[in-house]
């Protein structure tokens, strides 16, 4: 079994750390750790393009396992890690421990969720995890979990095109509720951006807000979490929606005459 473990937090953050150590304990596991070198939270699914990517050796105390830190987005270092790190084929690429739920509409925004996206789409098993707390939280009970889930995953496999999202409660095992297999919430946020000046006298803004919750309900991520579940939501890579494309197709005589009127006989839906 050979896992990449990837994250948006950094290399030296205590979740992935967390999560590198608990893994090292199944022996017949291989492990590598590539990660950013410095925070990237929300950084979506951005890659690299337009500068070099270094992949430079980390010395983790008591770490078994190679663990590089890379100056580019999480979506890189899944990239990397399966194109120049890893020996061989990679049978489960694990993104987090986050700090902080990834929850609701957060998945288009994290680069937590991206980075297992990414071994997705490049034919890997994926699980994206998240621990929803903020407060020096403690990872070992989520770190505890993925480990059984990484487990299951790789004797049960996924549909091809999917990956789990999974959201942990900041609480003991002893004291969580369960598993929910839940859907994203309609979570968002309202946002505002504070103006602040420099000391040079130049205007700077800061994002800031809070977020917007639907009406709480255990099928729901946020709801899930709140009430003590584990929480876990299969996500698709496939984005379009069919009923649309039924309805869109009242549209084509119309849409056809933007060409002059051109009327070919188009696949109109796949």
């Amino acid at each position: 079994m050979r896992v990449l473990l990837v994250n948006d937090d950094g290399v030296y953050s205590r979740g992935i750390q967390a999560l590198r150590a608990i893994l090292e304990e199944r022996t017949d596991w291989e492990v590598y750790v590539v990660a950013p070198d410095r925070q990237r939270s929300a950084s979506g699914h951005a890659i690299t393009l337009h500068k070099p990517l270094y992949l430079d050796p980390v010395d983790i105390p008591g770490a078994r396992s190679p663990v590089y830190a890379v100056n580019g987005t999480p979506a890189d270092c899944t990239k990397l890690g399966l194109l120049a790190v890893l020996p061989g084929p990679c049978d489960l690429v694990i993104s987090g421990i986050n700090r902080g739920g990834n929850l609701g509409f957060d998945v288009l925004y994290s680069g937590t969720v991206s980075a297992a996206i990414e071994g997705v789409i490049m034919g890997v098993p994926a699980i994206a995890v998240s621990l929803a707390a903020w407060d020096d939280p403690d990872y070992g009970p989520a770190a505890a979990f993925t480990a059984h889930l990484a487990a299951m995953v790789a004797k049960k496999g996924l549909p091809r095109g999917v990956l789990l999202n999974v959201n942990v409660p900041p609480l003991p095992t002893t004291q969580m509720a369960g598993v929910a297999l839940t859907v994203l919430s309609r979570r968002s946020y309202r946002d505002r951006f504070e103006k602040r000046v420099d000391p040079r006298g130049r205007p700077y803004y800061w994002l800031a807000g809070e977020p917007v919750e639907e009406p709480p309900s255990v099928e729901t991520d946020v709801g899930a979490v709140r009430a003590g579940y584990v929480s876990i939501t299969p996500l698709q890579l496939q984005l379009t929606d069919r009923r649309t494309l039924a309805h869109l197709e009242g549209w084509m005589e119309e849409l056809e005459a933007g060409l002059g009127g051109r009327t070919g006989t188009p696949a109109r839906r796949a």
